[in-house]
């Protein structure tokens, strides 16, 4: 007898009295089941962890750089695309002084501040009243440009009536305006100076007259008030904008 068949005649011996219980092959089976899925439990939370941990790099990178940054559109460690690496200065030269104050790349200088001349008065120098020849008298609006004032507005008459009268001359003609005040006054004829028969027109609705006086002058006279009468007269081109010249007398 072979030692096969020594080893299979003890196992028989061995077994001989024993008996299998009739739920043996279901408790295998179900034993076998548990084992099963205990390995795959154990393998999906291997997976899982395998999974978060080869996250995290990518979810770290996305927080240190935030989204639409330039850092992100270049590889770290290399030279900015808008502002190439600094040169370490020659020997024997200073190195350059710190950028404190200088504007940085793509950022726009601010604009310099620009001294004010005249402290900001754009007021047109014009003849005034009482000396002073730097600006218009405040019942004046509208004088037209090229010409220069023949000095301050002079004032004569008395009580009964007085006369403001100021004058601009240039290469394009001149001008004189004449504020009469008085309580005498009843209409423009009284302040008309030109000969022959003046025409009718208004001044801010008001009625005027106007006349040509001699040396090629034109004349409008009306009352902007009771008691108030006012006289333009133009020489030139500017008889040309005689009327705009009155429109802007505010006495």
């Amino acid at each position: 007898m072979d030692l096969e068949s020594e080893l299979r005649k003890a196992m028989a011996e061995q077994v001989a009295g024993a008996t299998a219980s009739p739920s043996l092959v279901a408790d295998v089976k179900r034993r076998h089941r548990r084992r099963r899925a205990r390995v795959h439990a154990a393998a999906g939370v291997a997976a899982a962890s395998v999974a978060a941990l080869a996250l995290v790099p990518t979810y770290q990178s996305f927080r240190a750089t935030p989204a639409g940054s330039t850092e992100t559109a270049r590889p770290t460690g290399t030279a900015s695309a808008s502002r190439p690496p600094e040169r370490p200065p020659a020997s024997g030269l200073p190195a350059s002084p710190p950028s404190k104050g200088r504007p940085e790349a793509g950022a726009s200088p601010k604009p310099e501040a620009h001294p004010s001349s005249g402290g900001g008065d754009t007021a047109p120098h014009k003849p005034g009243v009482g000396g002073v020849v730097d600006r218009l008298p405040d019942w004046i609006t509208y004088i037209p440009d090229g010409l220069a004032a023949d000095g301050p507005c002079a004032v004569a008459g008395d009580a009964g009536r007085k006369t403001t009268t100021c004058a601009w001359r240039g290469d394009a003609g001149s001008v004189e305006i004449a504020l009469v005040t008085g309580s005498g006054l009843t209409g423009p004829r009284d302040l008309m100076r030109t000969p022959g028969l003046p025409g009718h027109t208004s001044v801010r609705g008001m009625p005027a007259l106007v006349g040509d006086g001699p040396d090629s002058t034109r004349q409008i006279s009306w009352m902007a008030r009771p008691g108030v009468g006012v006289t333009v007269t133009a020489k030139g081109t500017t008889k040309d904008r005689l009327m705009r010249i009155a429109e802007g007398v505010r006495p």
